[in-house]
């Protein structure tokens, strides 16, 4: 009889580990504390060994219709704009590594593997269904006969499912992690991530990239990238600044004059960036 994996959360990574060990064999039982899959947020860059997971897992296609792939990266000064450094990407990455790199919006990766999951897998997916804590090593029978559960987990529905195996990807405030490890909430770190994402057709020429560059400053670091098959830039500037009172959410209103005061002594290349970005928000 196979064994049988419990994963705990219904974003990339749960969806991700629901796949590989489907895959692998293993009879999958997913828990997703909200009532319909979705996901949020801004741009994500896959290295070439994530691209080579994908590829490997039949999902080729799937990538190469929603993703964007730079031939570049450079790293500049974001006080004089000089280029510091260049990674060459595109066909270099494949060549070295295998697989190219790519950017992506986190819920176009998040939907192609939500529907790999649900067409080539059995995984059980349970939507507003959290798991709230485990027990480890049950007495209790075994779906392999002779063995015992290695885990039983208690969900927010009350019942209790046991398995082989429990992979906690139940986010930045996970109770698995929590139970598991021990240890306290999450840190702030003292950085606020500015993120925007805008389509390139409503900037002006000058202001439109398909390569990745990261501009880095004191205390500041900048990022901008293609994603959505290049049609979308996605920015993030990396600032130091004191954390939101409510950190339970990681999404907030940006406060513009904070951003401003950051970018005082960027090269006018960089300010131009952000700012043209910013209008079009």
């Amino acid at each position: 009889m196979k064994k049988q994996v419990l994963v705990a959360g219904g974003g990339i990574g749960g969806l991700a580990a629901a796949l590989g060990a489907s895959r692998a064999g293993w009879d999958v039982r997913l828990y997703e504390r909200a009532a319909a899959f979705s996901e949020v947020g801004a741009g994500v860059q896959l290295g070439p060994n994530v691209v080579r997971r994908l590829q490997a897992w039949d999902l080729h296609r799937p990538l190469q219709s929603v993703a964007a792939f730079p031939a570049r990266l450079q790293v500049r000064s974001a006080l004089s704009g000089r280029e510091l450094a260049e990674l060459p990407l595109g066909a270099t990455a494949i060549e070295r590594y295998g697989a190219a790199y790519a950017t992506i919006h986190r819920a176009d990766l998040h939907s192609l593997l939500l529907a790999a999951v649900t067409k080539y897998t059995d995984t059980q997916l349970n939507l507003a269904h959290a798991i709230e804590g485990f027990t480890d090593g049950s007495t209790a029978t075994s779906p392999i006969p002779g063995a015992e559960t290695a885990v039983t987990v208690r969900t927010s529905r009350g019942k209790e499912v046991e398995g082989d195996a429990l992979v906690g990807a139940d986010g930045l405030w996970s109770g698995t992690r929590l139970q598991l490890l021990g240890g306290t909430a999450p840190r702030a770190t003292g950085h606020l991530a500015y993120r925007a994402l805008v389509p390139q057709e409503a900037l002006p020429k000058a202001l439109r990239t398909q390569q990745i560059t990261a501009w880095l400053g004191p205390r500041l670091h900048v990022v901008q990238y293609p994603v959505r098959r290049g049609e979308l830039q996605n920015l993030v500037v990396i600032i130091e600044g004191p954390a939101p009172e409510d950190m339970q959410g990681w999404d907030h209103a940006a406060n513009a004059a904070d951003l401003e005061q950051a970018l005082q002594r960027a090269c006018p290349a960089l300010q131009h960036a952000v700012y043209g970005v910013r209008e079009r928000v």
